[in-house]
C-alpha cells in the first residue's frame, strides 16, 4: 500500500535510508518554471520521470517502462514520488506498487502527500507553510 508522507518527512527517509530513491513526476516544463528537489548534498540525485496524461492508453505502461529503465526494481529500495501537489505521484506510486505484485519484491513506494510546491489553504491564522519549495527543503 502506497504511504503518503509529507515532504519533510521523505527528506528525512531520504537522509536515512540509503536505499531511498526521489523520482519527481512533473512535466520539464513544470521542473525549469518552478524548480526541482536538490539532493546533490546528502549524496543523491532526482531522479526525473514524467507522469504523462493517465487517461491515454498504455500511458501507465509507459511511466513503468520509462521507471524500469532508469531505475529498475530493488527489493530494498524506497522509491518516493513527487509532483506539484501529490495527484500524479500518487498515480505513478500505485502504478509502480502494483507492479510489485507480479514479482517477489518487498520494495515500498511513497507519495509526499504536499508535493513540490505544497496546497493552498484557506484564508485563516496561523498559516502553514506546505510543500517542500515552500518548507525550505534543498531545491534548485
Amino acid at each position: 500500500m502506497v504511504e503518503n508522507i509529507n515532504s519533510k518527512e521523505a527528506f528525512d527517509l531520504l537522509q536515512k535510508d540509503e536505499h531511498a530513491i526521489l523520482i519527481d513526476v512533473r512535466t520539464k516544463k513544470e521542473q525549469l518554471a518552478v524548480g526541482v528537489p536538490d539532493l546533490h548534498k546528502i549524496g543523491k540525485e532526482t531522479y526525473i520521470i514524467e507522469w504523462k496524461n493517465s487517461i491515454l492508453p498504455g500511458s501507465r505502461k509507459r511511466f513503468l517502462n520509462d521507471f524500469n529503465e532508469n531505475l529498475g526494481l530493488s527489493n530494498e529500495g524506497k522509491y518516493i514520488f513527487i509532483c506539484r501537489s501529490g495527484i500524479r505521484s500518487n498515480f505513478a506510486a500505485l502504478t509502480v506498487e502494483e507492479s510489485f505484485d507480479s514479482g517477489n519484491y518487498s520494495g515500498r513506494c511513497f507519495n509526499v502527500e504536499d508535493g513540490f510546491e505544497g496546497h493552498e489553504q484557506s484564508l485563516g491564522y496561523p498559516q502553514k507553510p506546505t510543500g517542500w519549495k515552500n518548507l525550505g527543503l534543498p531545491w534548485k
